[in-house]
Parts: structure tokens; C-alpha cells; sequence
């Protein structure tokens, strides 16, 4: 892994220090921005587990900082819902090609959210019951592509909850799903020793980005933040779709 250019590792900080920024504000978000750019650089068999890595320190980081207080009632159907889906997550990393998934899920993301942005309600159907099909989809996503934010954020926006409510279902579901998936990979044997230094030469950058992303998140209103969710779901799912299609054609 260090023996890439210099300017690629400088390249990489950039997209990390960044990600962590937007996962700071929103809860989610890391590897929205980070999948589709560092995998232009690395190979996803080393990408992925470390991104989930990346995922469970700034969740664990951003849980002491949490003003709103979660009931189990919220997450705990989603996390378990997301264990059923995480062993096929793995499954597809290992053998299948995951740009095919990354092309459907931008393609998904980019479509249910400029629904979202153009007013359009979804469905209110079981509006009242916990999330459980868009936490199975997380626990395939996050254990595949780790991309696993985009189909809660729809559900979660779906059901209007505040700001601080949407961040803390988000970042203790990102704790467990995250700790999870690393449980996988490393039962798979794809924490290798260039995910552990990859880990840690993003240390400080996790630390430094998810901090600035809370102070931004304390001085946004509701609707700011429901709008800039719903943007970072566009650009990303675009840019999902770019880089995987430049790819294709190299």
C-alpha cells in the first residue's frame, strides 16, 4: 500500500479528512464520499475493511458528544435486521464484482433523492414501525461496498425525525454495524496488515475531521440539515456512478 505516489497518499488525506467532516455533521456519510474517489487508488479487498474500521472509531468518537438520547426501540430492530444482511455483504465482496453493486445502489440513491428534493412525499405506509428492511440493505452495503448509509438516511428522513434524533439512530446503528462487519472481515482474514496501517496513518485526520463536523452540525437548523443530507445522497450517488463507469472503461 506504500508504495503508491506520494501525491496519491496526499490525495487520500484530503478525500479522509473530508469524509470525516461530512460524517461528523451527519452522522453517516464516510464512505459516501470516500468509496468512490480512494477506490480510484486502492483496491476495494483493502479499501472496504478499512473504511468500516474508519466507520467504528468516528462513530465511537462522535457517541460521547451525543446530546439526544436513543431508545432501543429505534435501533435495535435495524441492527439486528443488518447482521442478517452483513454475511452476504461479505459474501458478494469475495466473489463477486462490486462495481456491478455500486452502479445499482448510485443509481438507487441518486433516483429516491431527487424524489426527495423535488418535494415529492414517499410512502407513509408503517410510518410508525421500526426501520428493518433498510437495515438489512445497510448490513449488505456496509459489509460490501461500505456504503451502507444511503438506505437508512432515505428511511430516516422518510419518518421526519430531528436532526439530533437522525444523528444518534445513525451513529450507535453505525457503532454496531460497523464493529460487526470488522468481526467479518476479520473471521474472512481481510483485516490485513496494509488495512491496519492504513488505519492508522488516518488516525489523526478521523480525529480532527468528525471534530470539526460536530461543531458545524451544532449551528445548523433542521431543515439545513435535512437539505444538506439529501445533497451529499445526490453527489455522492453521482459520483458513485462516474467513477465506477470510468473504471469499466480503463
Amino acid at each position: 500500500m506504500f508504495h503508491i505516489q506520494l501525491y496519491f497518499l496526499i490525495i487520500a488525506a484530503a478525500v479522509i479528512l473530508l469524509s470525516s467532516v461530512v460524517k461528523g455533521i451527519t452522522g453517516f456519510g464516510f464512505a459516501l464520499l470516500a468509496v468512490p474517489l480512494l477506490s480510484m487508488i486502492f483496491p476495494l479487498n483493502l479499501l472496504v475493511p478499512s473504511l468500516v474500521l474508519f466507520n467504528l472509531i468516528t462513530s465511537i468518537m462522535m457517541l460521547y458528544k451525543l446530546k439526544e438520547k436513543i431508545r432501543g426501540y429505534y435501533i435495535v430492530p435495524m441492527i439486528l435486521a443488518s447482521l442478517a444482511g452483513i454475511p452476504l455483504g461479505v459474501h458478494l465482496l469475495t466473489f463477486l464484482n462490486p462495481e456491478i453493486l455500486k452502479i445499482i445502489t448510485g443509481f438507487t440513491v441518486v433516483l429516491f433523492s431527487i424524489k426527495m428534493l423535488s418535494g415529492v412525499k414517499l410512502a407513509k405506509r408503517n410510518i410508525h414501525k421500526p426501520i428493518v428492511f433498510a437495515g438489512f440493505l445497510s448490513g449488505i452495503l456496509t459489509s460490501s461496498i461500505s456504503i451502507g448509509g444511503p438506505p437508512l438516511a432515505i428511511a430516516l428522513d422518510r419518518k421526519g425525525y430531528s436532526k439530533d434524533m437522525f444523528r444518534g439512530i445513525f451513529i450507535w446503528f453505525m457503532v454496531f454495524s460497523s464493529l460487526f462487519s470488522s468481526l467479518a472481515f476479520y473471521y474472512k482474514g481481510l483485516l490485513t496488515t496494509d488495512t491496519i496501517k492504513f488505519t492508522v496513518f488516518s488516525l489523526p485526520l478521523l480525529f480532527i475531521g468528525s471534530g470539526w463536523g460536530v461543531k458545524i452540525a451544532a449551528k445548523i437548523n433542521q431543515h439545513q440539515f435535512r437539505k444538506f443530507v439529501i445533497y451529499i445522497n445526490v453527489c455522492t450517488g453521482l459520483l458513485m456512478l462516474i467513477t465506477t463507469l470510468i473504471k469499466f472503461k480503463q
